[in-house]
This record gives C-alpha cells, sequence and structure tokens, in this order.
C-alpha cells in the first residue's frame, strides 16, 4: 500500500516516505566508521534531515540556521531524478528539488520553518 500525502508539490516523492537508498556520505563525521549507509539510518536521531545528493553550498546554507532541528548531510546515491529531499523526522518527504532545477532558497527556508519550525 502506497501513501501520498498531499504537501503542496507535485515532486512523486513529496507526501511519501523517504525511499530507503544506499548512501555514501561526501563529508564522512570523523565519528563514523564507515562513510556508506543507507537513509533509513541518517533518521535515527529523530531530526528532520535536509539530504543534498549533489553537494550543494547554497541548500545547505540555507539550512544552516537549523541546524539544532535539521540534519544536513552531503551524500551521493545512484538516484539520478532528485538533487535534494528535506525529510521530516517521520520520514515523509516534504520537499524534493529534482535534478537540473535551480534551487529556490525562499522555498526551501519556508519549507524548514514549516516543518522544523520557525527560528526566533
Amino acid at each position: 500500500m502506497d501513501v501520498r500525502y498531499d504537501l503542496g508539490d507535485d515532486h512523486r516523492l513529496v507526501g511519501t516516505l523517504c525511499p530507503d537508498m544506499k548512501l555514501t556520505l561526501a563529508r564522512p563525521d570523523p565519528d563514523v566508521v564507515t562513510a556508506v549507509t543507507r537513509s533509513a539510518d541518517l533518521l535515527r536521531e529523530g531530526r528532520g534531515l535536509l539530504l543534498d545528493l549533489v553537494d550543494r553550498a547554497e541548500a545547505r546554507d540555507a539550512a544552516a540556521a537549523w541546524t539544532g532541528r535539521v540534519n544536513t548531510v552531503t551524500a551521493r546515491t545512484d538516484r539520478v531524478d532528485v538533487a535534494a529531499l528535506l525529510i521530516r523526522p517521520d520520514g515523509c518527504v516534504a520537499r524534493a528539488l529534482p535534478t537540473g532545477q535551480d534551487l529556490d532558497a525562499t522555498t526551501l527556508v519556508r519549507a524548514l520553518g514549516t516543518w522544523s519550525g520557525q527560528l526566533a
């Protein structure tokens, strides 16, 4: 059974549970034993996740103010249809940036505020 919530974005991943993707971390944490993980493993902390799949500094910069609420991870995967995913703590994809599309930082900041709380 597939479930898709209407979250105001027509990308086919938005509103669905994040697919469990094999990821190679681009900037592995020194405390991480391996640089290969799965997307589901990155959600275990119960925080939102900005998954940057094409190493876009502007995506990481837009999310920097939510560092205490959202983990930002740069990784590589074999998916070619998406450049970045904003994933809620429950694993639901809140926003997706298709490959080749320019990042709209205002839309990303709005989505971060909606799903991770407005900044003071």
